[in-house]
This record gives structure tokens, C-alpha cells and sequence, in this order.
């Protein structure tokens, strides 16, 4: 393989994904040479190349590509929104899995179906429900009422939730700690829990991070700060 022909086939394809942002592109809009030709053969390679390094995404499936820079390959947040939408469109109709995934285009995304539901119902934006033995959802915004705020004093109190985390902080020894240790050594409302450290973050008084997703249980999730979006697992308060 020619290395000239290999940087320039990389370096167009990254241009060309780039510019075509969250959309991608199919094969045909890639625009490679023809298949049959050396250069078409070398461009090809690059691309598994990429799709294999991760510098760029498929959205699409195998038989039906659509290719993304990596920056735009979100198939979990592509669900979750998808979801999320269609559940707010559905009102007061329960909604199965098959009506909420209604839509969403195979490939990546849909495969981050089940995650996506999971994430939504712990961040309390779906209500896990059963008909006929069967689960079903209905998003919150379908309520009459919106969720009151918790009065729980002592979880909803700052001073409580720092002895909480320094607690935690003792146990394992380092500043960035699990929310859901937190949330164990404090008791009370989780959600009343979130709300403070939520104004924390905001404040500059403490800074979450995203954590370890895929190693943590239903519980450690549950206890996540979504910010701009996304699960932060774990916080750190300032002095």
C-alpha cells in the first residue's frame, strides 16, 4: 500500500466527515475511487482503518453504512434523544419499546436501545410501568403535576452532604468519590441530594466527573448527575 496514497485517502475522508458534521455520509458520498482501481482498493483499507482506530464512527449497519467523524459518533446520546422525543410525542399513551424505538435507524443506535431506556427511567425523564405483564413507559412530562422538590432537611442540607462526602473520602482514600457512596453515608432523597450538588457545580464548588459507566452498577447510575447530557458518576467537593 502506498503511503502518499494512504495519507491523502485518510486525509480526505476525514475532510469530507468533518464537513458533513452529525449527518455522515453513505459510501457513495464519501466519493472514493472506483473500487476496482489500486487507489479505490487503498482508500477502502484506510477506511476499516479508521472504523477500526475509532477516528471515525458508523451510524449505520454494515449492509447500509453511514459514516461519521468520531466526534459525532454518539449512538447511546442518538438513542437517548430518539427515546426521549418520542415518549414526550406519545403524551398520555403508555409507550412500549417497540413505539419509542419507532423511527430510529438500525445500526449503532439501535442497538443502544435497552441503555438508553435504562439511563432515561433512572434519570426519572421515563416512569417504567407494566401492562399485561409486559414493561411500558410514559414520560413524566405527560404528568399533571411536576415531581415536588424533596423536604428532606438533612439530605438537602450542604453541610450534611460535605460530612457525607468526607466520609467517603476516608473510606477510599481519595477525593473523587462515587455520588452513590455519598448518597449512603447521607441517606434521605437522592434527589434532594442531586439538587445540592447540582448548585454545587454550578457554584464552582465541586466538579463531577463521568467515572467508569460500564463498570458500575444499576445503583451507582442511578445516583449520576447528568450535566450538558451526560452521567457524571463521581464528585469532588472544593475546600
Amino acid at each position: 500500500m502506498d503511503s502518499d496514497d494512504s495519507n491523502q485517502c485518510e486525509e480526505q475522508i476525514l475532510k469530507r466527515l468533518t464537513a458533513a458534521g452529525a449527518g455522515g455520509l453513505t459510501l457513495t458520498g464519501l466519493r472514493l475511487p472506483g473500487s476496482g482501481t489500486r487507489k479505490g482498493k487503498t482508500c477502502r483499507a484506510v477506511l476499516r482503518g479508521l472504523l477500526k482506530k475509532g477516528a471515525v464512527g458508523n451510524l449505520g449497519s454494515s449492509g447500509r453504512p453511514r459514516y461519521v467523524a468520531a466526534a459525532h459518533f454518539k449512538p447511546l446520546e442518538i438513542a437517548y434523544d430518539h427515546l426521549d422525543a418520542r415518549g414526550h410525542e406519545c403524551g398520555l399513551r403508555l409507550a412500549s419499546r417497540t413505539t419509542l424505538a419507532k423511527g430510529l435507524a438500525r445500526g449503532a443506535a439501535s442497538k443502544k436501545v435497552d441503555e438508553a431506556l435504562k439511563l432515561l427511567v433512572a434519570e426519572g425523564r421515563l416512569l417504567r410501568l407494566k401492562w399485561a405483564g409486559r414493561p411500558v413507559y410514559l414520560h413524566v412530562s405527560a404528568l399533571p403535576t411536576p415531581r415536588p422538590a424533596s423536604t428532606a432537611s438533612v439530605a438537602a442540607d450542604p453541610a450534611a452532604v460535605r460530612r457525607a462526602y468526607r466520609e467517603a473520602v476516608n473510606a477510599f482514600g481519595y477525593p473523587d468519590v462515587l455520588i452513590h457512596e455519598v448518597s449512603l453515608r447521607l441517606g434521605g432523597d437522592l434527589h434532594a441530594l442531586k439538587e445540592v450538588l447540582h448548585e454545587a457545580c454550578r457554584s464552582g464548588r465541586a466538579v463531577a466527573s463521568m467515572g467508569d459507566w460500564s463498570l458500575s452498577s444499576p445503583a451507582e447510575r442511578a445516583a449520576a448527575l447528568y450535566i450538558d447530557g451526560h452521567p457524571h458518576l463521581r464528585i469532588r467537593l472544593m475546600d
